[in-house]
C-alpha cells in the first residue's frame, strides 16, 4: 500500500495543484484533503485502464468515516480492517474502534458526501484526477471512486517540495488544457509574488527570493548582519533551490578577477568586504532545516573559492540560523566547523564563534 498522507499535508499540496485563485475551492478544501488521505490510506489508486473488477473503490462515507484514530494505524493490516470495516456500514466502522479500544469520531458528519460526490469528485473526475467506476447505475450504492496513480503519485510523502512542484506542473501541463493551465500559473506565480522576500543589497538594488525561512535568514545576513559586521559589504551571489542564482555586483566580480561557477557546491551567499585589505570574502550558509558549515561542506567550499580564484586565507565562514531555539540550530549548531562562525536571525547583534583555543604563553 502507498505510503501514506496526512489531511493538512495533502490539503496543502492541493492548494498548490489547483490554486484557489483560480479553482473552485472545493477542489482544495479541507474535506477534498481528507478524500485524498483516506482515498490512499484504503489504497483506492488505479490507472485508468486496469480491470474494474480489481481495482479498491471508495465511496464518499469512505471520507466522512474516517477518524484520527484510523488515520493513526498506518500498518497494512489495520488499513485493511478499517477498509473492509467500511465497505460494510457505519456500525463495523464504530465496531473496530471499539475493538482498538478508542470511540469512534469521525471527522465530517454524514451530510458531507454529498458535497464530495456533487462538486469535488466531479471536478476532480473533469480534470483527470479521479476515475469512476463503470456499469454502475446512478442509484447504487457500491464504492466508485478511486484517484488515477499519476494524481496520487503528487502525494508521496517523499517527495522533496522542489520534486513535488515540478510534477504538478507536469500533471497541470498533462491534465489541464491551456487556458485553464494558464489561469493556474497566472495564480500560483501571484501567490508567490505575494510571499517572496526581498532582500535590499547594500549598493540599495533590490532581489526577490523565494518565500521560506531561507530566504528570511539571507536577508537578515545581507540587511543587517553584513552591515554590522563589514567595512564594507558587497553582495556577489545569492543561490536559491534549483540552480537559482542571482548576482549581486557583476562590475565587482570583473574587478576581482572572479568567475562564478554555478557547478557542483554552491554556498547560499558570498559576500566581499572590498573595505578590508586585501579583500576578504565571506561564505554564507543560511539553515532552515539542514546544511551547517561543517568540517567537510568547510573543505568543499574553500574547494569551490579555489576555481573562484578565490584564496582559503581569504575566506571566512557563517552558518546563519533563525534563533538559538529553532530546531535546525539545535540539531545542526554541534557540526559547525572550527574557525568558522554562527548568526542568529532573531538576536542580529550577537554573532557565536567556534574556533581552537591556543594558550598563551603567560597562561592568560
Amino acid at each position: 500500500m502507498r505510503e501514506p498522507i496526512s489531511p493538512d499535508e495533502a490539503e496543502r499540496r492541493l492548494q498548490v495543484i489547483f490554486p484557489r485563485a483560480a479553482f473552485d475551492s472545493v477542489l482544495s478544501s479541507p474535506l477534498a484533503g481528507m478524500a485524498v488521505a483516506a482515498c490512499i490510506h484504503v489504497d483506492a489508486v488505479c490507472s485508468s485502464s486496469d480491470d474494474p473488477d480489481i481495482v479498491e473503490w471508495a465511496r464518499p462515507s469512505t471520507v466522512v468515516w474516517m477518524s484520527s484514530e484510523a488515520l493513526s494505524r498506518t500498518s497494512d493490516a489495520d488499513r485493511l480492517a478499517w477498509r473492509t470495516a467500511a465497505a460494510k456500514g457505519s456500525k463495523q466502522v464504530e465496531d473496530l474502534h471499539t475493538h482498538w479500544g478508542v470511540p469512534f469520531q469521525p471527522k465530517y458528519k454524514d451530510n458531507s458526501r454529498e458535497t464530495l460526490r456533487d462538486e469535488t469528485f466531479r471536478k476532480w473526475r473533469e480534470h483527470g484526477a479521479l476515475r469512476m467506476r463503470p456499469g454502475l447505475p446512478t442509484s447504487s450504492s457500491k464504492p466508485r471512486w478511486a484517484l488515477l496513480n499519476d494524481f496520487a503519485d503528487l502525494f508521496n510523502p517523499s517527495l522533496t517540495e522542489e520534486d513535488f512542484e515540478q510534477s504538478a506542473d507536469e500533471w497541470r501541463e498533462k491534465h489541464l488544457d491551456p487556458g485553464t493551465r494558464l489561469r493556474a500559473i497566472h495564480a500560483l506565480d501571484t501567490e508567490t509574488a505575494a510571499h517572496a522576500v526581498t532582500v535590499t543589497l547594500p549598493n540599495n538594488t533590490t532581489r526577490t527570493l523565494e518565500p521560506g525561512h531561507s530566504s528570511k535568514i539571507i536577508k537578515g545576513v545581507i540587511e543587517t548582519w553584513a552591515p554590522a559586521r563589514l567595512v564594507q559589504p558587497v553582495v556577489l551571489t545569492i543561490s536559491e533551490p534549483g540552480d537559482k542564482v542571482h548576482i549581486g555586483d557583476e562590475r565587482t566580480l570583473r574587478a576581482l578577477g572572479i568567475n562564478i561557477d554555478l557547478a557542483n557546491v554552491l554556498p547560499d551567499a558570498v559576500i566581499a568586504d572590498i573595505g578590508a585589505d586585501p579583500v576578504h570574502f565571506w561564505i554564507i550558509e543560511a539553515v532552515a532545516s539542514d546544511g551547517p558549515v561543517s568540517e567537510e561542506r568547510r573543505k568543499a567550499l574553500l574547494a569551490w573559492a579555489a576555481q573562484q580564484n578565490i584564496k582559503a586565507e581569504r575566506c571566512s565562514f557563517l552558518t546563519a540560523f533563525l534563533s538559538r531555539n529553532h530546531a535546525a540550530a539545535k540539531k545542526r549548531l554541534k557540526d559547525i566547523a572550527s574557525g568558522t562562525w554562527a548568526w542568529f536571525a532573531d538576536e542580529p547583534g550577537h554573532e557565536l564563534a567556534w574556533y581552537k583555543v591556543v594558550p598563551t604563553s603567560d597562561g592568560l
